[in-house]
């Protein structure tokens, strides 16, 4: 009998190993809240050392903390990033009515590994849990009735699910009418059911709750735990029991990731009692006879393939569009196939909580999927920006309207607000599912970047002074899917790139600045391919972009009054631009996470009427968040490479500290002639670097920074920038 505990029930697994390594039998089980998790998976089949392996691996974390495992994220259907802060959601036919959330960790990948573990032995034993490898029970809290549920038979992930389900941390299940909460709430040690369910001859129950925190004034989580929760007495009320009581007071209820450690609290103190234990129990069964049993009960006779797809909470045009998703064909498809469209619904902006039930059919011989879906709101409102100590500063307002049926609509716009950039976008996108899904997407973007009014006596010494790039795009993007983790995206726009500059330092108030407008066409071809799991200063993942783009525009120069040029000039300018980006972070438990970084591109383009117009319109290298905000000479060319090394100490959770350097290589530096106009420089004659040290803390709204940062491109080559917020732009026209 095993009782609750969130990670520190972990230690169930320990006491398990003692019991089977001294050939205590186990006959029965029963659990409360993780006591339910370990008794589920110990009446599947599950050896100790199988329950170890499963817990301690990246997945297990990722199932208690709410992480979807990036093998299934679907990069197609996720939004362009942007910088916002918080995103309050709203529903048009409910009178913009919003709501607050019921739970802090998403219960999704929780939800369907307990599918995953539980759907083929579930059916196997008949949907009946006393024939299972050993009789189990496990207990829920209904918390209308203010009473515990006891689940002895029907689907075992639901179960399992509502045992679980500790208040405010995973969502509550809504089983048979009934919205079901953790089993501790009202039962979190179920003595007296392990009697009354099996009447056993010997309980041996397991207390690894540890002892709560006191409820305190300032810890609201604390009043609403002692409001909802009624006290547990720990201990056995049959004749012959042993309590085996482990102390986990030094861990957390959610450390996951200590469970090795509390697994081995529990095995110490599951031999401490272990005479005891044997002084009430005679019998004895040799571990190998029941490893032999265990192999036998998990074989399967055939692996689940899926045909009846029953879909609630939605109408049935959206139905249509979810069908067409998880299964297009009507052909049965394999549990694998159907994990991974799964998946890709979990993805589709239109759903905010799917629920999934599974069982077998012996009519069609197949199994049957039950999806209880909710729908996402229609109207999003976004609010962000980035506060910074340079004035770079800006704000940012988004709204996102969406609307579906048998197919899905979208449309978003944005502004930007600073001193440095000042953007605008819309944009209409109409999503098609089918086996081969696509988008359609329309979208008009306004950019600004001036580079003069950001600019503080720390970098007086930039080069030019004044700088002030305008971009326009009028565009039409058509993308599908490359797998789950990829997608490729064509485009076609109308562009028109407006750039104001002095082109020398020595200008007067009474000067006017030279003007470029370069108006045409242009079309790009992207494959890109991500599984970051942050926005910004990710510390886990992979980006990849192949990207090749075809220019095709016509350059207008106005001289201004320090030019050397007097005449106004018009030339047809054209020219392709390939560009290459891998931002790679390596898998390692541990504290320390290595990263690398690689960026290569290549142009056509001719040189432009002046140096300053050249290199502002050439591709850049910008590994760095602040550099974003630069305009750095050095680092802009026709041919590069750059790459750099990542180094993430994970100091807490949301702590992390980042050391970062890098070196740019230009094939031929662009170099400015006496006469302001662009020549080359002798082939891989320069290198620069540039590099950064600092402290990013991921708060709920988004990253909270401080760093030293290094440019090999000023007389003055180190700055710091403290930052709240985003570094995140509006895609320029040459992107």
């Amino acid at each position: 009998m095993l009782s609750g505990g969130g990670a520190r029930g972990m230690a169930h697994i320990g006491v398990i190993k003692a019991l089977e390594e001294n050939g205590i039998p186990i006959d029965y089980i029963a659990g409360s809240s993780a006591g339910a998790i370990i008794g589920c998976l110990y009446s599947l089949g599950y050896s100790p050392e199988e329950m170890d392996s499963l817990i301690s691996t990246t997945d297990f974390y990722d199932w208690a903390t709410g992480v979807i495992d990036e093998d299934y994220t679907y990069f197609f259907r996720k939004n362009d990033e942007n910088a916002s802060w918080i995103n309050l959601k709203f529903s048009i036919d409910s009178t913009l009515q919003t709501r607050l959330p019921t739970h802090l960790v998403n219960s999704i990948p929780l939800d369907f590994a307990l599918l995953e573990l539980t759907a083929a032995l579930n059916a196997k034993t008949g949907y009946n849990f006393d024939s299972l490898f050993v009789p189990f029970r496990c207990v829920a809290a209904d918390i209308e009735t203010k009473q515990s549920v006891i689940f002895r038979n029907g689907i075992l992930s639901d179960a399992v699910r509502a045992s679980s389900a500790y208040p405010f941390y995973f969502r509550p299940l809504l089983n048979d009418g009934k919205l079901l909460y953790d089993g501790g709430m009202y039962n979190n040690f179920p003595a007296e059911i392990a009697l009354t369910e099996f009447q056993p001859d010997i309980i041996i129950g397991v207390n690894s709750a540890g002892a709560n925190p006191e409820t305190s004034e300032e810890n609201v989580l604390s009043h609403i735990r002692a409001m909802m929760t009624i006290p547990t007495s720990f201990s056995v009320i049959c004749e012959n029991s042993v309590l085996i009581d482990v102390n986990t007071n030094a861990f957390g209820a959610f450390d996951f990731t200590r469970v090795s450690e509390i697994i081995a609290a529990g095995y110490e103190q599951g031999l401490k009692q272990i005479d005891q234990i044997k002084f009430y129990t005679q019998r004895r069964i040799d571990k190998k006879l029941v490893d032999a049993r265990r192999k036998e009960f998990r074989k399967l006779d055939k692996e689940i393939e899926i045909d009846h797809i029953v879909i609630e909470g939605i109408s049935s045009k959206q139905a249509d569009y979810v069908r067409q998703i998880i299964k297009p064909s009507y052909e049965p498809i394999s549990f694998s196939k159907f994990k991974s469209t799964y998946f890709r619904l979990v993805a589709d902006p239109n759903v905010r909580f799917i629920y999934p039930t599974i069982k077998y059919n012996k009519v069609s011989g197949y199994y049957d999927v039950k999806l209880r879906i909710e729908r996402e709101n229609d109207l999003i409102a976004q609010f962000g920006g980035n506060l910074s100590s340079r004035p770079v500063s800006e704000g940012f307002v988004g709204i996102q309207y969406k609307f579906w049926n048998r197919r899905s609509y979208s449309i978003f716009s944005n502004f930007y607000f600073g001193k440095l950039y000042t953007s605008g976008q819309l944009k209409i996108r109409m999503d098609y599912p089918a086996s081969i899904p696509y988008f359609i997407e329309s979208d008009v973007t306004l950019n600004q970047y001036d580079f003069f009014r950001s600019s503080n006596a720390f970098f007086s010494d930039q080069k030019p002074a004044y700088v002030v790039k305008s971009d326009y795009n009028f565009g039409l993007n058509f993308g599908i899917p490359l797998r789950n983790k990829g997608r490729l995206i064509s485009s076609a726009a109308y562009i028109r790139i407006a750039d104001k500059y002095y082109q020398t330092q020595d200008f007067l108030q009474k000067d006017t600045a030279d003007k470029s407008l370069l108006d045409g066409v242009t079309g790009s071809i992207s494959i890109e391919r991500s599984t970051l799991n942050r926005k910004q200063y990710a510390n886990q993942g992979t980006f990849l972009q192949f990207k090749l783009r075809y220019v095709n525009v016509n350059e207008s120069t106005i001289p201004g009054s320090t030019s050397f040029e007097k005449e106004i000039s018009n030339k047809p300018r054209e020219w392709f631009q390939f560009k290459f980006v891998y931002d790679n972070y390596y898998k390692r438990r541990g504290r320390l996470k290595l990263g690398f970084y690689a960026e290569a591109a290549t142009t056509t383009m001719p040189f432009l009427s002046n140096y300053v117009s050249t290199v502002l319109n050439s591709p850049a290298f910008e590994p760095i968040q602040e550099s974003q905000t630069l305009f750095l000479t050095n680092f802009h060319s026709h041919s590069y490479a750059g790459f750099g090394l990542k180094n993430v100490v994970m100091i807490r959770p949301n702590l992390d500290m980042r050391i970062e350097g890098f070196v740019f290589m230009p094939y031929k530096e662009l170099i400015q002639t006496e006469n302001l106009q662009t020549e080359y420089g002798k082939a891989f004659s320069k290198r620069y670097y540039l590099g950064s040290l600092g402290a990013v803390y991921h708060s709920p709204v988004g990253p909270v920074s401080l760093f030293l940062n290094y440019y090999d491109d000023r007389e003055n080559k180190f700055s710091v920038l403290f930052h709240v917020g985003f570094f995140i732009f509006n895609q320029s026209a040459l992107d």
